[in-house]
């Protein structure tokens, strides 16, 4: 798949269809995300902004969220679908690419992302992403764990580990429209 230059049905469902057919599967992941209102976060991978527009309005005048995607169709979606919120930001590229700030982000969010992420650049696609994660900041994820599409949780965990982030709790079940899931909260440690 070319998410940078999607098939227009793709677009169609994954953007506008899946969110809107599935609420339920954004929301209560995105409710599993404890958050004083105060927090900068990065939805990463944010597609369409599924997760994004449940934590945004969940952060208060000093809280931010940034959306990262490198689909252009489903990054514009998103931005439609934040545009109330004086809050959010949408960003297009690869997030080595941005030149964000060091430890600039309390929370990273990567819902159902990091699979379509080629394996030989995970490493460092991951290591940037703990460089711009406070010390102290939690890294949550959510990731399908498939042999045939994603990644084993072992594999998840080293690469966390790898990079600096501590795992500080886990769960794996299986969540309907996707299958087995690794569902997963990390730390990075002072």
């Amino acid at each position: 798949m070319d998410f940078e230059n999607p098939d227009f049905l793709f677009v169609r469902v994954d953007g506008r269809l899946v969110p809107r057919l599935f609420p339920f599967f954004y929301r209560r992941y995105a409710d599993t995300i404890e958050l004083q209102g105060d927090e900068s976060v990065l939805d990463f991978g944010a597609g369409s902004g599924g997760i994004a527009m449940h934590l945004a309005p969940r952060l208060g005048d000093g809280g931010l969220i940034t959306c990262v995607d490198i689909c252009p169709p489903l990054l514009g979606i998103a931005e439609k679908r934040l545009r109330r919120y004086s809050n959010a930001t949408c960003l297009l590229g690869r997030i080595e690419n941005l030149g964000l700030e060091e430890a600039s982000f309390d929370r990273i969010v990567i819902h159902n992302a990091l699979h379509d992420i080629p394996g030989d650049e995970r490493k460092d696609t991951v290591a940037e992403l703990a460089r711009v994660l406070k010390t102290g900041g939690k890294l949550h994820l959510r990731e399908p764990v498939k042999p045939s599409h994603g990644a084993t949780p072992d594999e998840i965990r080293a690469l966390m580990n790898g990079i600096g982030l501590s795992e500080e709790r886990a769960s794996e079940y299986k969540l309907f429209p996707i299958g087995p899931v690794y569902d997963a909260v990390f730390a990075k440690k002072g």
